[in-house]
């Protein structure tokens, strides 16, 4: 068996964890690539750095770029709109747009606040149509607003939205529209009752893996920082909902990735 974490912020768990020694760690529990969001313009750079001087065949390192309604304050919405726009136009490395979306759990939540996280994200789905790009879309309180601006924006390369956490009935219009669940340690907890019922539910095809390293640690291990090593319990438990022989799911899952976005290669 092998795994692809869809979803994994590296620049963020260098600063709490040797990064070298995790990723060696990544080798022997057959993690065997990793997808980098990006958050914000100010880590950009940070990415492209970490896959060049990381990557190897142990462990190949991909990375998106985008602007993440967490960081409202820190952007620069023209200015970075037009850098992203420039670097999906001028770098053939990055393998989609993200991580981008909606958050209405973020305390400055009024109407001016979500109008404004909209037009970005409106913004950035533009960007990822023109440049052919699948995107990596957040989501916590919005899941249905997503669905909203995704069809209004008439965007049709698909991508994964990270952390799922919805209902049977939310995936569905999801998938609907060309989209992959990402998966992670929210099934690991038996009172995402709702969301691990969504997900027996539905067909593996549709599934992503991923960890959100350094952030959302799985069952058993809260106040620990999450590393994509533990993706193998996430991937244990994901088996045990689907009923799904684990060789036959984790060769179905690497593919899904691929599938999701278009410019990894091999």
């Amino acid at each position: 068996m092998i795994f692809f974490d869809s979803h994994c912020h590296l620049d963020l768990l260098a600063e709490k964890l040797d990064l070298l020694q995790e990723l060696n760690k990544c080798k022997k529990s057959k993690v065997k690539r990793i997808l980098m969001p990006g958050v914000k313009k100010d880590n950009w750079g940070k990415l492209k750095n970490i896959q060049q001087v990381y990557s190897s065949s142990a462990c190949k390192l991909d990375y998106a770029l985008g602007l993440h309604p967490y960081f409202m304050p820190q952007h620069q919405f023209e200015a970075d709109l037009s850098e992203l726009e420039s670097s999906l136009a001028g770098d053939s490395n990055c393998i989609a747009v993200g991580e981008i979306g909606l958050d209405f759990s973020l305390p400055d939540t009024g109407a001016s606040a979500h109008q404004n996280q909209i037009s970005l994200f409106y913004q950035q789905l533009k960007l990822a149509k023109q440049a052919k790009l699948a995107v990596i879309i957040h989501h916590r309180k919005s899941i249905d607003k997503i669905s909203h601006f995704v069809k209004q924006a008439h965007f049709d390369y698909g991508g994964v939205v990270h952390a799922f956490s919805g209902s049977e009935q939310q995936a569905k219009k999801l998938i609907d529209l060309g989209f992959k669940l990402g998966i992670g340690g929210t099934i690991t907890y038996p009172r995402a009752k709702k969301t691990r019922q969504a997900i027996a539910n539905v067909d593996a095809e549709h599934l992503l893996l991923e960890t959100d390293a350094p952030d959302m640690p799985i069952n058993g291990r809260q106040g620990q920082v999450n590393s994509p090593v533990f993706i193998i319990e996430t991937f244990n438990e994901l088996a045990r909902l689907k009923k799904i022989d684990k060789t036959e799911l984790s060769d179905k899952l690497w593919q899904n990735t691929f599938d999701c976005f278009a410019r990894l290669g091999s």
